[in-house]
């Protein structure tokens, strides 16, 4: 999945989990992306630490710059000690502390003061040696300050994801063919970008009915469904805006 501004992107189904299934699987967000703008180039993408995915953009776009989502080291401690609640509660507030720095060089200052103090307190040798990983992913982490406006975590993505999930999980996944799994995530993915905001999401958004109209300014029709069916046949065709700052995948 690649997501951005409320909207999905792309979605296709990859057969494993290697870098050449997902480089296929992502080439189908490129492929589609570039019939709309030949001359599109992402300058970043922010994912997880998940190598072939990394490898997989790479290859698609060359020359794009790799973000790591911060929210993943944040999980990772916080899932792991959830039986010593005050010392999850401590660690993922200093990590929260070295994600809110300003700048670079603040970034690595209170990460390195943050292993410091890690290295001094009575830790779980294993929760210091993820800890400690950090600091060698730590140029990915603050190459986001290098892009003011590039997402650091992958909230966009995770939030669409979750959604497929639920629904994927209740109705006990696939049963047929690929090409009819990826008929499936595709007609969700659509459902979510034109789905109708609640009243009061509306309110908040000044009227604006649905992801759809948040990423591309403008809407076909106020009826919801209308909107859909406008957008999603050819006569309705416009160019989509994908804003070459902020990418998600997951």
């Amino acid at each position: 999945m690649t997501a951005a501004n409320g909207c999905v992107l792309g979605a296709s189904v990859s057969e494993n989990a290697d870098k050449t299934s997902l480089e296929k699987a992502y080439g189908q967000f490129k492929t589609e992306a570039r019939q709309l703008n030949p001359n599109y180039q992402p300058l970043t993408v922010t994912t997880d630490a998940w190598e072939a995915t990394c490898s997989a953009w790479k290859s698609l776009f060359s020359g794009i710059t790799l973000i790591l989502c911060f929210l993943h080291e944040v999980l990772k401690i916080r899932n792991i000690r959830r039986s010593k609640a005050s010392l999850c509660h401590t660690l993922t507030q200093k990590l929260w502390f070295i994600y809110h720095a300003s700048n670079k060089r603040e970034f690595a200052q209170r990460l390195r003061r943050f292993l410091a103090w890690v290295k001094q307190s009575q830790v779980a040798d294993f929760i210091v040696q993820k800890l400690r990983r950090i600091r060698t992913k730590s140029r990915l982490y603050q190459a986001a300050f290098d892009f003011p406006d590039a997402y650091r975590t992958s909230n966009q993505v995770d939030r669409p994801i979750n959604y497929f999930d639920r629904i994927l999980y209740s109705m006990q996944y696939f049963h047929g063919s690929l090409s009819s799994t990826q008929l499936t995530v595709r007609s969700m993915a659509i459902l979510w970008n034109f789905h109708p905001f609640c009243r009061k999401a509306r309110s908040l958004k000044q009227g604006v009915l649905s992801p759809f109209e948040v990423l591309n300014g403008f809407r076909y029709h106020d009826n919801w469904l209308r909107n859909c069916l406008i957008a999603s046949s050819l006569n309705g065709r416009h160019p989509l805006f994908f804003d070459k700052h902020k990418l998600f995948r997951n």
